[in-house]
C-alpha cells in the first residue's frame, strides 16, 4: 500500500457514524425517573414565589446568561450539569416570540404563528407548538407571580428534525409532566 492510499484511508469519512440529523431521529434516552426542581421568583415589591415542577432526570441544570431565560435545564444524560446553547432544553422564557404569542392569545384567543394550539384554563392559558429559530418550541403560555411577570412560557425547545417521530412525543411528555406538576406559591 502506497503513501497516498494510507493518507486517503486516514482521511476517509467513517460512514458507520450517523450524521447529526440521523442521530437525532433515533431519539433521546429518557429515564423513567424524575425529580422536583424549584426556584424563587420575585413579584411586586418584596413578594417572593416558590416555583416548582417535576422534571425528567435526563435534564440537568444549566446556567443561563440571558435575562429572558430562567430555570434552564438542558438534555444532559449521565452528566451532572447541562450546557447552555444545546437542545433540547426546558426553561421558563419570556423572549419576544413567547411574549408576543401569550399577549396575542390573551387579546384574540389565538396565536397566528402556532403550528398547534390548545386553549387551557387555570394557570396556563394555552399549549402551543411553534417554529423557533430553526428549531421547534412546545410551550405553555402563562403569567407568573400574581400576574406581575406577564406573557411567559414554560418551554421545551427541541430539534426540528425529530418532528413527527416517537422521540418528539417522548420529549413533549417531559414538558407535559412539568406543566401538570407546576406549583407556584407565595412565600413572602
Amino acid at each position: 500500500m502506497g503513501l497516498f492510499d494510507r493518507i486517503a484511508r486516514k482521511h476517509r469519512p467513517d460512514v458507520s457514524v450517523p450524521p447529526p440529523a440521523e442521530a437525532q431521529r433515533e431519539g433521546f434516552v429518557l429515564p423513567s425517573s424524575s425529580r422536583v426542581v424549584e426556584d424563587i421568583a420575585y413579584g411586586e415589591g418584596d413578594s417572593q414565589y416558590r416555583i416548582s415542577f417535576r422534571l425528567n432526570d435526563a435534564f440537568q441544570s444549566t446556567k443561563s446568561h440571558t435575562g429572558e431565560v430562567e430555570m434552564l435545564y438542558t438534555y444532559a444524560l449521565s452528566m451532572d450539569y447541562g450546557s447552555e446553547g444545546t437542545v433540547p432544553y426546558l426553561a421558563i422564557q419570556c423572549d419576544d416570540l413567547v411574549y408576543d404569542a401569550v399577549e396575542a392569545f390573551k387579546q384574540t384567543g389565538t396565536v397566528e404563528e402556532a403550528l398547534e394550539l390548545t386553549p387551557l384554563s387555570g394557570t396556563f392559558y394555552f399549549r402551543a407548538k411553534m417554529e423557533y429559530y430553526g428549531e421547534r418550541m412546545y410551550f405553555y403560555g402563562m403569567d407568573r407571580c400574581g400576574g406581575v411577570l406577564e406573557n411567559e412560557g414554560l418551554c421545551l425547545v427541541y430539534p426540528k428534525a425529530i418532528a413527527g417521530t416517537e422521540a418528539e412525543q417522548k420529549l413533549l411528555g417531559v414538558l407535559d409532566e412539568a406543566a401538570e406538576s407546576w406549583q407556584e406559591e407565595r412565600i413572602a
